[in-house]
């Protein structure tokens, strides 16, 4: 008897550790086919599986405006989805509507079916016309999607120029840095360096069906004006590399990058005027020179 109860504890034992080394050494794995279900797509696209090996660049990214793409676009998208497509365009709000807007803030809706996509343009309009307890809980569901890891480093790979760059492989994690990973296949991708990657989302958005969204004329400015006046700088270089700004990737809500982008001078002469009576006045000119690669504002 009491060799069998040490046969049967050593059994457990190895079935543990297996267990555990079979974890260690599993690759981390994304969907390849459609999701129906809001909780399943969050947990499947959720950054923080990443932030195991990439603590630094997760928090990072998690102070950043991609990882609020959703909540902080509320007001735009859901006007668009409200009075854009089915007053302007007069046409239904289906998906194929849905990711004119939703490619670039949840690159993942590409994932989602057609009832789920219409869920989450649901949670949109909710969160900028619903009253109370439904406005709450519309806004709670939109804080847990955005441009996830895999969004950027996945799913938007081939979207500049897929006759180059081929078609991308589910499940590989694109890399600006030559390298290899024990969590998952990894492989390089210039693109990420390069301001085109940026452009396809920060500029001209080129749907499926073949109709061009124009949130911001970014990418006009940088193209003709910056570039085309001899400026040599990628957005990376500015919004991630310079000062070390990694994947918080500032823009313009941040005071710091603003004042990196823009010289402010002013000339202030004080006078008096008035008949009779002289009144202090004071004159003021105020000089602001664009110092950034594209106009200023823009997004």
């Amino acid at each position: 008897m009491k060799f069998k109860a040490f046969s049967f504890s050593f059994f457990l034992c190895f079935l543990l550790i297996s267990s555990v080394s079979a974890s260690e050494n599993a690759k981390l794995t994304f969907p390849s086919g459609p999701i129906d279900n809001f909780e399943t797509f969050v947990k499947a696209f959720d950054s923080k599986r990443c932030a195991e090996c990439h603590e630094d660049i997760y928090e990072e990214w998690s102070k950043s405006y991609h990882a609020r793409s959703m909540v902080s676009s509320i007001k735009g998208i859901a006007n668009f989805f409200t009075v854009g497509v089915p007053k302007e365009w007069e046409k239904e709000l289906k998906k194929q509507e849905i990711i004119k807007c939703l490619d670039c803030h949840l690159p993942q809706i590409k994932f989602a079916t057609e009832s789920l996509a219409q869920e989450i343009a649901g949670y949109m309009i909710k969160a900028k016309i619903g009253k109370n307890k439904e406005k709450e809980n519309a806004i709670a569901k939109l804080k847990r999607i955005n441009i996830s890891c895999y969004g950027c480093h996945n799913i938007k790979i081939a979207g500049t120029a897929p006759g180059i760059t081929g078609h991308i492989k589910p499940g590989v994690i694109y890399t600006a840095g030559e390298g290899e990973s024990d969590a998952h296949e990894t492989e390089y991708a210039p693109i990420l360096k390069r301001s085109f990657f940026c452009i396809q989302c920060h500029g001209v958005y080129i749907a499926p069906d073949g109709e061009s969204t124009y949130c911001n004329t970014l990418s006009g400015s940088y193209v003709h004006s910056y570039l085309g006046h001899g400026g040599r700088k990628t957005c990376q270089e500015c919004h991630m590399y310079r000062k070390s700004r990694g994947h918080k990737m500032p823009g313009g809500h941040n005071l710091e990058i603003v004042k990196e982008g823009i010289d402010f001078q002013a000339e202030i002469r004080a006078f008096r005027y008035g008949v009779g009576k002289w009144a202090p006045a004071v004159n003021v000119e105020a000089f602001l020179t664009n110092k950034a690669g594209h106009r200023i504002p823009d997004g």
